[in-house]
Formats: C-alpha cells, structure tokens, sequence
C-alpha cells in the first residue's frame, strides 16, 4: 500500500502493517514518520529494537539470524533497516522479499532510504511488497504544506510569534525543515511563550534556505516569480552549477512549449516525457499562460545563455538565466534574446539587483 504522510497516522490508528519503508531525502520528515510508527509500535508492546545498516543486496548475516531467531519467551521487536540506497541490486530484491517472508506478528519491519526512482516502483519485488506492507514516499512539503507543518511545530513549542514572524520564518528556512526546527528551538530558549514579532524572529536567525532545482521549477509553473528568483539566488549561492540549473529549466520550456500546442497530449507524449497526473495538470495549466510562438521565442534566451556559459559570447549568464525565469514564472513582455528585460514586479526588480 501506497500512502502519504497526511495518512499515516489514521492508517496507525487502525492497526500496525507487518512492514513500512520509508523513502526520501528529507532526514525531517523521514524521522517524524518513523516517530509515529515507533509510538504506536510501543503502545502495542513492541519493545526490542535492532538496528541494522545495509547496502542494496540486504546480505547482513546478523540480519537474518534476527530474523530466523524465533522463541516463545521473546519481546515483540523492530527490525530497524537504514538502506544505503534508494534502489536495490536484483540479489537484494530478491533478499529482501526472503525478509519479508520470515516476517511473523512479533517483528515489526522497517526501512528507511532515499527516495525510490520511479523505474523501482514498477518491479517485481515493489509490486510483490506493497501488498502485503507500506511505502511511504516522502516528497518535499508545497508551500501550503509547509506553512501548516511550521504552525504546528510552533503551537507545539507553546510559542507565540506573529503572522509577520511566521512569514519571516517561512521565507527564511522555505526548503530546509532542519534548520526551521532549530530555529524554533533557538526561538524557545530566548523567548518562551513572550509575544515574538518579525523583529525578533529575525534578529535570532540568518537565512538558511536549502533549495533544489525541482523547487525552482514548482515555482516557475506555480507563476510564483518573486519565490523563483529568490530560490535561482540562493542556487547560485549554494554553488550549484549554472549549467545543471538552465538545463532543468530548459526541460521545463519543452514541455510548456509542448503543451501550449497541445493541450491534450497523447499517451505516448506523456510516457516519453514522465509526465504523471498531478505534474500534468499543473504544466498545462501553465503552459496556457502564453501562446506557443511565444513560449519558442525564449529558447533564443537559453541558447544565449548557453553560449555565455561556454565562452562563445559575453555577458552575466546567471542574470540572463533570471530574466529567462522570470519570464517564465510571470508570463509577461517575453525577453526573446536580449539581455534586459523590463520587469513589472518590484520585489524582483529588487532580488536581481542584490544577487546579481
């Protein structure tokens, strides 16, 4: 069974599953799930805990002979699996089906790893798990989701920070759930439960965004400007290379140029470009944000860009690389190949003077 985190404690409330893996590459959300398995597992008497660290072939012998020990005076126990690897040798699927198979009601299986490639999830040993256990994928919080997650780490905390203050801190951790968690701890021990305004909130804490190209790229088709280019700042900052960064955005100008003349693209269309529902849904409705000719047009813009980053022409590659996002996020007065571009929105104006 395939869930998500929102789920997972009804689905507790209604019994333990003989097994969960847990997959992603957020340490954060990964130890607040398992938090919640590991206290319902307790409440159900599940006391012995083992913990193993593997590689993707699951060839511990310790493991096994875990597994294989069996005897009536026993606790219930936790086989507690850390994977090196979000995929599995076909020796190690094939291990880790046997695992399954000498799992009984007094062991309780879990797994943690990075996040499953998608091929993983159409294979045997994928399929053959998930009915008789529980995946559950990870995916980095939407805004929605993370303005919600920080309200309740904050009403946990007892702690009393203003609507500017909540907002400080979104902006400034947007992307890095860990440093947002020791924000608030800082936050504790200065303030306790005393009134906390934007001031203060950033008067104790520097910027510590953690950003991923995927992150830009939700904000571009979310026609969220201002957010795209303070996480294309932050990128450059984090000393990611210019080159990954316009070739993830230039997938994404395909595939909005794609759309823009076929809203309803063919089932071949969408398996060639891994477009699955949700994503496809909001690419379409992005890409109706320009007409096709043009969305083409700002493929001048990245080949200039392109050329900048190889020497071929001169210029400030990062800033066209901006006003190419920009255009993108904003849908307005398409830069083409020049090197400027009028923007209308002031805080952007403002981000692009600052960071480049």
């Amino acid at each position: 069974m395939k869930i998500n985190l929102a789920q997972l404690a009804p689905l507790l409330n209604r019994g333990l599953s003989s097994f969960y893996w847990l997959c992603s590459d957020d340490s954060v959300l990964q130890e607040e799930a398992l938090s919640l398995i590991l206290d319902e597992a307790e409440k159900n008497n599940f006391i012995d805990k083992q913990h193993f660290v593997l590689s993707n072939q699951f060839d511990d012998d310790a493991l096994w002979q875990s597994l294989h020990n069996r005897c009536l005076w026993q606790q219930k126990k936790i086989v507690l699996i850390h994977l090196n690897a979000g995929k599995l040798t076909q020796k190690g699927a094939n291990h880790f089906l046997d695992c399954l198979r000498l799992i009984n009601t007094d062991t309780l299986l879990i797994i943690q790893s990075l996040k499953l490639e998608a091929n993983q999830t159409q294979s045997a040993w994928y399929k053959s798990a998930d009915a008789k256990g529980v995946f559950l994928p990870l995916w980095p919080l939407t805004e929605k989701e993370l303005k919600k997650w920080l309200q309740d780490k904050i009403k946990l905390s007892h702690l009393n920070i203003d609507i500017p203050g909540v907002n400080a801190l979104l902006t400034n951790f947007d992307g890095n759930l860990l440093a947002a968690k020791n924000a608030l701890h800082t936050l504790k021990l200065a303030y306790k439960e005393a009134p906390i305004s934007e001031k203060e909130v950033l008067a104790l804490i520097a910027p510590q965004g953690n950003y991923t190209v995927n992150q830009l790229t939700d904000a571009i088709l979310q026609a969220n400007g201002a957010k795209a280019e303070r996480i294309l700042q932050q990128l450059r900052l984090q000393g990611l290379e210019i080159v990954l960064v316009l070739w993830t955005v230039l997938r994404e100008l395909r595939l909005l140029t794609l759309l823009s003349s076929n809203p309803i693209p063919s089932d071949q269309d969408l398996l060639s470009y891994r477009l699955w529902p949700q994503r496809r849904a909001l690419l379409q409705q992005a890409a109706q944000r320009l007409p096709n000719p043009e969305w083409k047009k700002l493929f001048n813009t990245a080949a200039t860009c392109d050329k900048i980053i190889k020497g071929v022409e001169s210029g400030n590659s990062w800033r066209l690389l901006s006003q190419l996002v920009c255009t993108m996020s904003t849908a307005i007065n398409p830069v083409g190949a020049t090197r400027e571009s009028p923007f209308q929105n002031s805080s952007v104006k403002h981000t692009l003077s600052q960071g480049f």
